[in-house]
């Protein structure tokens, strides 16, 4: 070895280098340690006061170390999202959906095989449409990001949060305006969605404008009385919310 060594250099040429190893892979950075546990535990109690700004908090001292996060940005989607189901319309519901909308695509583009991204991301076009109006949604050319979404999150894990992407799709062909509205679809896709998942209140109350809208007004009826009867799950904010929408729908026929 020596005289190799001696050889190269009278050649004027430099000694073999010896293998490098790989620089080991950069992990993104995290925020403070158990902020996904924290959020998760305080996300059972979102509808109580100040708790949504605990919750955006959480998520942005993440997204602060690592804009990129998929756990913190479909997590700040569905933030956007209760916020925006919530919202009574207009400009604040369209800027909420918009941002569920944001902040869903980049969890997509973290995970694209992760039903959550779609799911939120898709979500939160439709609540973006409901604030904008749907015909504005239209004319922007929204409704085939909305399908996009939908359908990727349909094909991944359509049983997502008790059948959540089924109900979504299924209201997409009640909202839809004439001549692109299908209330028989609707009433299809909703009524599929509640035998696989007998609990989800909100296919329930979906389902029950569809069936009224097809002039099936004690099926409405029924399935509305299912709701306000129902009883306490694993998801008090939720359940608690849908409750008041099915009262005003009572309230309404």
């Amino acid at each position: 070895m020596i005289l190799l060594l001696a050889a190269l250099l009278a050649q004027g040429r430099p000694p073999p280098l010896s293998p490098q190893p790989p620089p080991p892979q950069q992990m993104p950075a995290e925020g403070p340690a158990g902020w996904r546990e924290q959020f998760d535990e305080l996300w059972k109690k979102r509808d109580q006061p100040g708790m949504e700004k605990k919750l955006n908090e959480i998520l942005h001292q993440q997204l602060a170390a690592d804009p990129g996060s998929f756990e913190a940005n479909w997590r700040l989607a569905s933030l956007f999202n209760w916020q925006a189901d919530g919202a009574k319309g207009g400009d604040f519901k369209a800027a909420l959906g918009k941002a569920a909308w944001q902040a869903g695509d980049k969890a997509i583009l973290a995970k694209p095989e992760d039903v959550r991204g779609h799911y939120q991301g898709g979500t939160g076009i439709g609540l973006y449409s409901e604030g904008v109006g749907i015909l504005t949604a239209l004319a922007q050319g929204l409704e085939g990001k909305f399908r996009d979404r939908l359908l990727a999150a349909l094909r991944i894990d359509k049983d997502y949060l008790d059948g959540a992407p089924q109900v979504v799709w299924g209201r997409y062909f009640y909202k839809l305006p004439w001549p692109k509205r299908d209330v028989a679809e609707s009433i299809k896709v909703l009524s599929e969605a509640l035998r696989a998942h007998p609990n989800n209140l909100r296919a329930k109350i979906y389902l029950a404008d569809s069936l009224a809208e097809d002039g099936k007004a004690a099926e409405a009826k029924q399935l509305i009385e299912e709701v306000l009867q129902a009883k306490a799950g694993d998801n008090p904010p939720e359940e608690k919310r849908l409750k008041e929408v099915a009262q005003q729908w009572k309230d309404q026929h």
